[in-house]
């Protein structure tokens, strides 16, 4: 896989932030396992209701584009009735790089991760 492919598909938020939870287990249970401080921590005036829709549309873009983009490349292997992810058969290509990433995570801004 090539580093620019490899640079897309780290470049959204839940797709690092679910990868990055790969290299720690083996699968992960979803919607929970990716979530971002930013799905509910994003002020806002209305309150809940603006929370709970940021927290839907979040999910939908989990599920109609980041995970079948991941999964498209092999870095993921999706159960969509266990709703689980594990490994894929290509996720080794992109560990050094979430490595790399986890290892400094101090000097890396925390919004990256």
């Amino acid at each position: 896989m090539g580093a620019s492919k490899v640079f897309g598909l780290l470049a959204d938020d839940r797709r690092r932030r679910l990868l990055l939870v790969l290299c720690e287990k083996e699968s992960v249970s979803l919607p929970d396992a990716v979530r971002t401080r930013g799905d509910t921590a994003r002020p806002s005036t209305g309150g809940d209701r603006d929370r709970s829709g940021s927290r839907r549309r979040a999910t939908v873009r989990l599920y109609h584009a980041d995970l079948p983009k991941l999964a498209a490349a092999d870095l993921i292997e999706w159960d969509r009735d266990a709703e689980t992810v594990s490994r894929g058969s290509r996720f080794e290509e992109v560990e050094p790089m979430l490595d790399v990433l986890g290892d400094n995570a101090a000097q890396v801004p925390q919004e990256i991760l």
